[in-house]
Order: structure tokens, then sequence, then C-alpha cells
């Protein structure tokens, strides 16, 4: 029996014996409801200590938690920020203060007022991402100009979210910031840089140009130069002279001139003189005519080196139907004086009758090059010089030209065989390395190409043209082969 239950029953019937055997029933009912509450006691005690120990180490973790974040809060260098909605300061982080350049957390919060109005430089700028966080939630990486303490700028990069409470309507704001003012100030440098770059490269491609118009216009300016000495060679030696000493003669005998002219020694003479005057005077107008005409040709060319170095980068020059023979003996001619004076001996051979439609002038100004280069190849050639010249359609594919520059010369080394087209590049002492450059970017803006190959200095060189990365191997109808040093232009027939 429970030991309450037997305290009650002996204060109330002493030790006198149990009643009838409902009164002991109830007895037994009493006692088993005292045992039940004292199970019931103990089970809420037990559960009491248990709820306690957890409350407390819940307590523990989440004391733990708050100082850890609260440390991330203090210690994080992104500044940690909240704002409420009249656009004040709720909490700042010691990053955010530090940021701003104030002294303390509260020191920032006194003196800003206004978010939008005091610290940012373009306060509109902040009422529009505010709207922006209100409409879309959150607003990531945005940047812009805040003032600090000490009115100066600083750029930062800003993450903004808004809180809402259960009904979904917006408490705060809050969000993180990190200055980004090096990086900004990094990237203008660089953009400046980088604008100083494509000016310096825009200054170097005019230079470039310039020193290809004056290389290319040197060449021509050569033949110029012939034409205009043989010109004034012929008219220092010409024969009209004559003339004024003929008429001062007539004019003296004037008032007897027909007896003067048909028995006087010297009036005799007068017709058979004339006659050979005149025979002379013509052949010193057809020499002169002749140079003047190239000399014409020459001028008409410089222009055309002129505009389409210009141009270069940008379009082809005009198209025009010429035969091989003509642009091969244009060619020629403008380095005719120059071949002549170093004794260099020229062979022929051009397909008869093929004309084609390209750009004369560019084509030209590569010929020029070529055969300049192949005269100065042989300057110290010891032997025969002897320049070859072969153009026409290729064998292999008829679509397309080549044109075949051979020469004697000294060869090419092995290290400058990839360099000759570079630009500045040279082994000559008094040349600038402009010619084969801009020759190889002439091809290529006609869809063509020039390349090199040689067998090393004394083995004599080849300058190979390859188009869409083919070697052009072929050479036209009855090429010889033998020869160890080969200019090749390859290019389409119309270009």
């Amino acid at each position: 029996m429970h030991p309450l239950l037997e305290r009650q029953l002996k204060k109330c019937f002493g030790d006198a014996p149990a009643g009838d055997a409902k009164f002991n029933r109830l007895i037994e009912m009493v006692d088993a409801a005292y045992t039940h509450c004292d199970v019931e006691r103990a089970l809420g005690e037990r559960a009491m200590d248990i709820s306690s120990r957890e409350l407390m180490a819940r307590n523990a973790e989440i004391a733990t938690a708050e100082k850890k974040y609260r440390q991330i809060f203090e210690n994080v260098s992104e500044g940690i920020f909240q704002i409420d909605l009249a656009d004040r300061f709720i909490s700042v982080n010691p990053a955010m203060v530090n940021i701003l350049g104030y002294p303390s957390a509260a020191e920032l919060q006194a003196a800003v007022g206004s978010i939008g109005r005091d610290l940012f430089v373009n306060p509109e700028r902040w009422t529009q991402v505010l709207a922006e966080v209100r409409r879309h939630g959150s607003v990531a990486q945005w940047e812009s100009q805040m003032r600090r303490a000490d009115n100066s700028t600083v750029w930062l990069s800003q993450t903004i979210r808004s809180v809402a409470d259960a009904d979904g309507e917006i408490r705060y704001f809050e969000g993180t910031l990190r200055d980004v003012t090096l990086r900004i100030a990094v990237e203008a440098e660089r953009q400046q840089m980088q604008q100083r770059l494509v000016d310096v490269s825009r200054q170097a491609g005019m230079a470039e140009i310039a020193t290809g118009v004056l290389h290319n216009v040197g060449n021509v300016l050569n033949s110029i130069n012939v034409s205009v000495s043989i010109a004034v060679d012929r008219l220092r030696a010409s024969r009209l002279g004559g003339l004024g000493r003929l008429a001062a003669l007539l004019q003296e005998h004037h008032d007897d001139l027909p007896a003067f002219l048909t028995t006087h020694p010297k009036g005799m003479q007068v017709s058979q003189y004339l006659t050979s005057l005149s025979d002379s005077l013509a052949s010193e107008q057809r020499e002169i005519l002749h140079e003047l005409t190239g000399l014409t040709q020459n001028v008409d060319h410089i222009k055309q080196i002129v505009k389409s170095q210009q141009n270069f980068a940008r379009a082809t020059g005009i198209c025009e139907a010429v035969t091989l023979a003509d642009i091969v003996d244009d060619a020629v001619r403008i380095n005719a004086e120059s071949l002549e004076r170093h004794h260099v001996r020229l062979e022929r051979d051009i397909a008869p009758e093929l004309t084609v439609k390209l750009d004369k002038h560019q084509v030209l100004q590569i010929l020029v090059n070529l055969v300049s280069n192949a005269k100065h190849a042989m300057r110290c050639s010891a032997g025969d010089r002897v320049l070859t010249i072969r153009a026409g359609a290729l064998t292999a594919d008829p679509t397309r030209l080549v044109f075949i520059v051979r020469d004697s010369g000294t060869g090419i080394a092995p290290e400058n065989i990839t360099r000759i087209f570079a630009h500045g590049f040279t082994t000559r002492t008094d040349g600038h390395g402009f010619g084969l450059h801009t020759s190889a970017l002439a091809a290529k803006n006609m869809g063509g190409s020039l390349t090199a190959a040689s067998e090393g200095l004394g083995r004599g060189a080849t300058d190979s043209g390859q188009r869409n990365g083919r070697w052009a191997r072929d050479e036209p109808a009855g090429g010889n082969r033998d020869s160890r040093e080969v200019t090749r232009l390859t290019m389409a027939k119309s270009a």
C-alpha cells in the first residue's frame, strides 16, 4: 500500500481491521491512483530535467553562433549594413565604418540623415536602385560613387536585398558592399593605355604607309631621273642651234637671196642642210617623246602608289584588263637603267597575248620590287648576272597566275628565310626592309601570296608564291627548272 494512503488510514481508523469488500475495493483503487501519480510525477520530473539540459545546450549553441556571426560581422573586410524605410542606417559593421572613413558606427549613423542625399555622389541612382530592390527583391553588384567622411569619393560595389514580414510587407533593407576604387582606377588606366596603344598603332601604320610610299616611289624615281637625263642630254646636243645660224645667214643675204641660193657655195648647201636638220630633229623628237611618254607613265604610277598605299588596309585598287607582256615590260622599263648599269642580262618567257583582269598598279609595284631585289642580289655575283622573268597561267590550275622572277644571286641564309617579309628587316647595308613587306601585303590583299625559299648563302634563293596553303610549284609551259633562284607571285587570274 502506498505510504501516503497508509498514513491517512491510520489517522482515520487506527489499527482497526479492514472493512467490507466494497471498502477494501475503494482502498485498492485509491492506492493505485497514488501509485500512478507517483509514476506521472517521476516522468514529469525526468522530462523537465531533460528539457532543461537541452535548453541549456541550445542556448549555448545560440550563444556560440551569435559570437561567431558577431565576429564575422565585426571582422569581415566587406561592409555589412541594414537600412530602414526612412533611408537611415539601422546597423553597420566596422568594415563599413572604415570604408566610409568615420571614427565609429555611432558617428556614422548620427552624421547620415539620408543615405542617398548624404553619401551618394548621384542620389538619383540610389533612388533607382532601391526601386529595383522593391520590385525584384534584390540587386547584385551594382557600382556607384559614395562620399567619405573627409568628402573624398570612393567606388563601391553593393548587393542589397529587401527583408519582408509574414504579410510580404518590406520591413528593412540589408546588404554588403566592398571597395572597388583600385579596380576602377586600374580599368581606367588600362583603357587609357589601350587607347594610347591604338593611337601608337595608328601612327605606326601611318609611318609604315609613308615608308612604303617613299620606298616604292623611290624605285620609280630612278627611272624618272634616267628619262629626264636622257631628254636633257638630247636637248643639249640638239642641232636646233644650227637653225638659228641658218636664219642669220639667210637674213644677211636677204637682198640677193635667189642668187645666193643658186650660185653661192654656202647657199647651194642650204637645201641639203635643211633636209639633214629635219631628219635629225625628227629623230630627236621621237626619242624625247619616248622618254616623256615613259616619264608620264611613271608619274601616273607614282600617283597610283600613293593612292593604293593609303587605301591598302581597306580595299584593293581598280581591276583592269592588261596583257602579261605589258605589265612585265613596264616593270623592266622602270628598272632598265639600273639593270644596264649592273650589267644584268635579261631573259623573258611570257605567255603570248594572255590578257587578265587584275589590279595593274599593285601587281606592277610587286614586280618592280622583285626585279629591284633580284638586281641587288646579283651585285656581288662573280659569275654571269642573268635575270629571267616568266609569266603565265599555271599548268596545274589554269585559273591561277604565276609571275616568276629568277636571278643568279647570292641566296638567303636559312635563319632569314622567314624574316625577309617582316617590316623593317633587311640584309642590305643600304636597305630599309620595306619593299618585300609591302609586296607581301599587296599580294595578300589581292588574294595571292609571296613566300620565300633558299638552299642557303651561295646556293641561290627562291621566293615562292602560295595561296590557300598550296605551294605554287608549277611554272608556265617551257619553264626551265635548272636555275637555283626564283621569285614567284601566285594569284587568281581575276584578282
